[in-house]
């Protein structure tokens, strides 16, 4: 993300001299294809905190080397890479979000948006119905999809999981809780860990729980973490329940579809439990312009690849509290945009 700018650039930009759609519309978005190509092609991979010439790297990765060139001078204008000559070497940033050998690494939740942005060429298709144009269909995903979609998806929740857990008021009495559409079960490992009486059944498609069974191996989680295979849309989900995570769901639905949801939810807990939804929600940030490109580009791309949409704090309530909840809690969350909102039967 380019945030370092001069005082002159900083004086055009503002007073639109110097034209925003240059970034917006041109460097932005080739920027984000250059970063996806240099992981896919494993030009990052060649890469350490010392400094190495751009032929070592490319003969290494097996690309040309103006090509190897041109992608990392992209990645260098982003803050991953710096530049002496013709060598390059990883920033701290760079070696924190793209190395392997970095445990908080984004590789996967890069390559998963590169594979995304492909289905963008059909965007006016969408614009112009007001509905998908048929992308998301789940029966169709390939194992690589899944793997993708998943390990991205584990690189996010590994930028949050403690604060969440940290956010949801889990009263000493509760002992069962279900994570709806948990995949990797990261969240249900952490609140289990910080409450030792509570139990988790991640319930998932059975594409996902590979991921799950590997998060849960590498946590010891197993005495309290386990994974149902199943679609909680279509089939019945266990009843006498404290606490139902639906975490990064009801933007996959629309608003009957979650009411639906809720109503399922609400019949399934015990007087007293928690719904905690995670999402982003709109308005959250207030006047924030990165939390509005947050949950305005989350609800066009939901709309476009699943038929979706983001939710405003007062949706959320309309939904589940006609189907009976008696009140919800909005937190926000540090990444802009996403809050978590809780449910109380």
């Amino acid at each position: 993300m380019i945030y370092k700018f001069s005082l002159i650039e900083k004086i055009l930009l503002s007073n639109d001299i110097i034209p925003h759609p240059l970034a917006d519309a041109g460097s932005s978005v080739g920027l984000a294809f250059a970063l996806g190509s240099a992981v896919k092609l494993k030009i990052v991979d060649q890469l350490t905190m010392d400094f190495k010439e751009v032929k070592q790297i490319a003969k290494a990765a097996n690309v040309s080397e103006i090509g190897a060139t041109l992608i990392l001078d992209c990645i260098d204008a982003l803050g991953y890479v710096q530049k002496k000559g013709t060598e390059y070497a990883f920033t701290k940033r760079g070696f924190k979000n793209l190395s392997e050998q970095s445990p908080h690494n984004f590789r996967y939740f890069i390559l998963f948006c590169n594979d995304l942005f492909k289905g963008y060429l059909k965007l006016d298709e969408t614009i112009q119905m007001g509905k998908s144009a048929g992308l998301g269909n789940l029966e169709a995903m390939t194992d690589y999809e899944w793997e993708l979609f998943s390990r991205a998806m584990i690189d996010i929740s590994r930028t949050n999981y403690k604060e969440v857990a940290g956010k949801i008021p889990v009263a000493k009495t509760y002992t069962k809780m279900l994570d709806l559409g948990g995949c990797h079960g990261l969240y249900s490992i952490e609140l289990c860990n910080r409450n030792p009486n509570l139990q988790s059944i991640i319930v998932d498609f059975p594409q996902v729980k590979k991921y799950a069974d590997e998060c849960i191996a590498q946590q010891n989680a197993a005495k309290h973490v386990s994974f149902l295979p199943s679609d909680f849309i279509k089939d019945e989900v266990p009843k006498g329940v404290d606490i139902i995570l639906g975490f990064n769901i009801i933007h996959g639905f629309n608003t009957s579809e979650n009411e639906a949801l809720a109503k399922k939810i609400f019949n399934s807990l015990n007087d007293g439990g928690l719904y905690v939804i995670l999402d982003q929600i709109k308005g959250i940030g207030g006047s924030s312009q990165m939390s509005k490109a947050t949950t305005s580009f989350m609800a066009l791309n939901l709309l476009h690849q699943a038929g979706g949409k983001t939710y405003s704090k007062d949706e959320i309530d309309n939904f589940t509290q006609k189907v009976g909840f008696r009140k919800s809690v909005l937190k926000k969350l540090n990444a802009p945009g996403f809050g978590i909102v809780i449910c109380y039967k």
